[in-house]
């Protein structure tokens, strides 16, 4: 029984570390985004949004690129002992909205 408390509590203190999407602390802190990212793409269906409402939603992206597809990428947080970056790709269709989305390391 001790075993199944202990595997409980810590199964409890590792989903606790999920923040849930606040538009404004996304805008202000957002080295708090990859504990929101989740919770961002579960509670928004952002396939099928416009560019428009991407970046109401979220603000300006980090960078927006155009080849080899049109995409806006923001800044999720860092990975791999701080060498690497982590972003949210949004990957735009030729009417501007998003087709796709992902996290890649950088």
């Amino acid at each position: 029984m001790k075993k199944i408390i202990i595997s409980f509590l810590m199964l409890l203190i590792i989903c606790s570390c999920s923040s849930q999407f606040d538009k404004e602390t996304w805008l202000k802190e957002p080295e708090k985004r990859q504990d929101m990212v989740s919770s961002l793409t579960n509670k928004f269906k952002l396939k099928g949004m416009t560019e428009n409402e991407i970046i109401d939603l979220l603000g300006e992206p980090a960078e927006k690129l155009s080849e080899p597809s049109r995409q806006f990428l923001y800044y999720i947080g860092s990975a791999g002992l701080g060498i690497k970056v982590t972003l949210l790709q949004l990957q735009l269709d030729e009417n501007g909205k998003v087709e796709s989305h992902d996290i890649i390391y950088k």
